[in-house]
């Protein structure tokens, strides 16, 4: 009998440790994984794609989604997406339109699929559209003012602030409770958008970072309003594509961008004395919640302590075909190179998100 037992406990820790095959959501107008984020509750997943929507996916059966009315009739308007700290509201960057305020608790109205093009499009088999938004955060002077589109925006840690991020080189900054403008910060006078290419807010929410063209860190500071340092990166890299802090901000990740994604670099800067550590051919990342888990991505995706700094697992990349990403590939079984594009790992720390070409997988990290 105790022969019997022992065999059943075995065989159940063999289950336990076995990982679930990963969830595969596919959607062919999302070539391009721009961003991938968790609501803070974990029970929503949102993906960006470039150059189209922006879905939010229930992660419990991950066969439904909301998206914007706005982004089914204009998708290339939409440039970037956030939750509120607190998952009440959630903001998404319309260009000409501002920023956009939303309810995150309204469930949207149901879209028909059948028959239409948006069943393949959005990957998933229901879809609730968001009708009209809480508030906008109108860009300044936008009738004057050509390059005063909204690219990016951004809530505080606190959930006190939200930054936007203009094409003419400026950042406002609004009031999360009020929508009063609370400031607008010049970063470039040039009308460049390339000049200013990603934003990072320390988890203190006292000051943020930029990151530009160049490869350079701008670090300023939210009270004063001014830039307090900047920070060359070694080797003359060039553009960073996006930041992420560590939730202590003791480590910054910025991600370089090369000329293909595999020559991407992903530098793990000390925010102590701002020293970094290069790990070149890694084009997204993405911390747990509690800090002590740096996921990169990039062929493969490598899992670091993030005290140690070392890697303690590795995941080989998802298999993605021509065909799931182009419907009319004359080779829709062969296998396709390429760089994973964003990371987000759920609030648990129970789950990954990765940004594939043409689809977005889902795996579970927890034996």
């Amino acid at each position: 009998m105790r022969l019997l037992t022992s065999l059943l406990i075995l065989a159940l820790s063999a289950v336990a440790q076995t990982t679930s095959a990963p969830v595969v959501i596919k959607g062919e107008g999302c070539v391009v994984v721009a961003g991938l984020q968790f609501s803070p509750s974990g029970g929503e997943l949102a993906r960006e794609c470039a150059f189209g929507p922006i879905q939010l996916f229930d992660t419990t059966t991950y066969d439904k989604s909301r998206t914007f009315r706005s982004e089914i009739d204009y998708t290339p308007q939409l440039t970037g997406f956030a939750y509120s700290p607190d998952g009440k509201t959630m903001a998404i960057a319309r260009n000409s339109a501002g920023a956009l305020i939303w309810k995150a608790d309204d469930p949207g109205k149901p879209v028909q699929l059948e028959g239409k093009p948006l069943k393949p499009f959005f990957g998933v088999d229901e879809v609730y559209a968001l009708d009209k938004s809480l508030h906008v955060l109108v860009p300044p002077n936008p009738s004057s003012d050509q390059f005063a589109s909204v690219l990016s925006v951004d809530y505080s840690p606190d959930g006190k602030l939200i930054l936007t991020k203009h094409q003419n080189g400026h950042l406002k900054i609004w009031n999360a409770s009020t929508w009063a403008p609370q400031g607008e910060l010049v970063f470039s006078e040039k009308g460049n958008s390339a000049l200013f290419t990603a934003l990072a807010i320390a988890p203190d929410s006292k000051s943020f970072v930029i990151g530009d063209q160049n490869g350079l860190l701008h670090i300023w500071n939210l009270d004063t309003k001014s830039e307090v340092r900047t920070v060359p990166s070694p080797g003359g890299m060039t553009q960073i594509g996006y930041l992420t802090f560590s939730p202590d901000g003791k480590i910054l990740v910025a991600i370089h961008q090369g000329k293909r994604p595999s020559d991407a670099v992903a530098m793990l800067w000390n925010t102590a004395d701002w020293t970094a550590q290069s790990m070149p051919g890694y084009s997204a990342a993405a911390f747990s919640s509690d800090g002590k888990l740096l996921a990169l991505g990039g062929r493969d995706i490598k899992l670091l302590d993030t005290a140690s700094r070392n890697d303690f697992r590795t995941i080989k990349a998802p298999v993605v075909t021509q065909g799931e990403v182009l419907s009319d590939s004359a080779h829709p079984n062969q296998e396709l190179p390429y760089s994973i594009t964003a990371l987000a790992i759920s609030p648990d720390g129970a789950t990954l998100a990765i940004g594939c070409p043409g689809s977005l997988r889902v795996l579970n990290l927890k034996p």
